[in-house]
């Protein structure tokens, strides 16, 4: 069996990272760093993310590019849920088949920020120039729990946040 390596370029990490831990869901988080920031997020599409385990999960992609400053907003939520395979992947011999019940199934896009619910990626020509901007204007949303600044280097899955 063949195995494929994927070769990054450090190039691929340079974007800022926050971690945003927030009880509210997307549209309303979107909305709310939309007002702050003066942006207009939209969900633009769906990221695909497989398991070993042959599960495939799906996580929302809220986009804005920015003209003026070259600038590149992604919101993506940190946690998803499973989405069965069209053509039927229910098992019959399973635990709870037998009671006619979907087991919700969720997943991370980074495991290990495990109280980290939304992700704001930012890149651009010079993305680090607005970097305590964009912090002091997420700091006065009253529905943000906690925001922290990630280095992507350290994460064990950073891959999965090459798009």
């Amino acid at each position: 069996m063949a195995k494929h390596t994927l070769n990054s370029d450090p190039d691929d990490f340079n974007f800022l990272l926050f971690g945003i831990a927030c009880p509210d869901n997307q549209y309303i988080l979107a909305t709310n760093i939309n007002n702050a920031l003066g942006i207009e997020l939209q969900l633009e599409d769906y990221i695909d993310l497989s398991h070993k385990m042959g599960k495939d999960f799906r996580f929302s992609f809220f986009t804005y590019h920015d003209e003026q400053f070259n600038l590149e907003y992604n919101l993506i939520p940190n946690r998803s849920n499973y989405v069965a395979k069209e053509g039927g992947d229910k098992q019959d011999n399973d635990l709870f088949s037998m009671f006619n019940e979907n087991v919700d199934e969720s997943s991370r896009l980074i495991p290990e920020l495990t109280k980290t619910d939304y992700l704001l990626l930012i890149k651009g020509d010079e993305h680090y120039n607005f970097t305590y901007k964009i912090t002091d204007a997420l700091k006065l949303i009253p529905e943000i729990i906690s925001l922290q600044e990630i280095i992507p280097d350290k994460l064990s899955n950073k891959n999965n946040l090459i798009f």
